[in-house]
């Protein structure tokens, strides 16, 4: 099981690397909500999942896959406020979010509440439960969004994107691989883990 974020960003080069090596390789792979990918490790029909956002410890066993840089984006002619320095400063904005139950609006949400805020803060608030057309509305002017860095790498690169460096807004989020707690397999999902470009250990 895949989450969105990770399954259009840090998955697919390494996926392929996988199956460049290992030509006898069979993989099936789930790309969903945050929430629908734990329901389906615990009904046994996915064995692993790479995702971002927020998980239960106690029923998972975990290993940090990768950290990336959270920020907030807009389009390069985005008529921001000059005075947009701090997090509050952009309530004014539309929103740009993911549907409920997805890992990027989950952390989102967790970083307001840090700062007595929440999604109905904002001015307006567009849900979109696509990451490609959620970057594409961002990058046609229609308001802010918040992402990992590695979901606009090529957009920030190429300026179709900026980012709106906040002064109050500076967190990184983890990619986590994990599994069932007390699966009687983890010597091949650390090994697995490795394979798919593992690089930090975390239990």
């Amino acid at each position: 099981g895949i989450t969105p974020t990770a399954g259009e960003t840090i998955i697919p080069q390494v996926l392929a690397t996988l199956c460049n090596e290992n030509p006898d390789i069979h993989i099936n792979i789930s790309v969903n909500t945050i929430q629908k990918i734990y329901s389906r490790l615990k009904a046994y029909e996915l064995d692993f999942a790479v995702v971002e956002g927020f998980f239960d410890k106690t029923s998972y066993d975990h290993l940090r896959y990768a950290s990336e840089p959270f920020v907030a984006v807009c389009a390069p002619g985005y008529p921001l406020p000059p005075e947009a320095k701090r997090l509050a400063d952009l309530l004014g904005e539309r929103l740009i979010t993911r549907e409920p139950g997805s890992g990027t609006r989950t952390i989102l949400e967790k970083h307001l509440e840090l700062q007595n805020l929440t999604l109905g803060d904002f001015r307006q608030v567009m849900e979109i439960s696509s990451l490609e057309a959620l970057k594409s509305l961002a990058m046609e002017g229609c308001g802010v969004t918040f992402l990992y860095q590695a979901a606009v790498r090529c957009e920030l690169a190429d300026g179709r994107l900026r980012e709106i460096e906040l002064e109050d807004f500076r967190y990184r989020h983890d990619f986590t691989f994990l599994w069932r707690k007390n699966s009687v397999f983890p010597a091949w999902y650390h090994r697995l883990f490795h394979e798919l470009g593992g690089v930090e250990a975390e239990q």
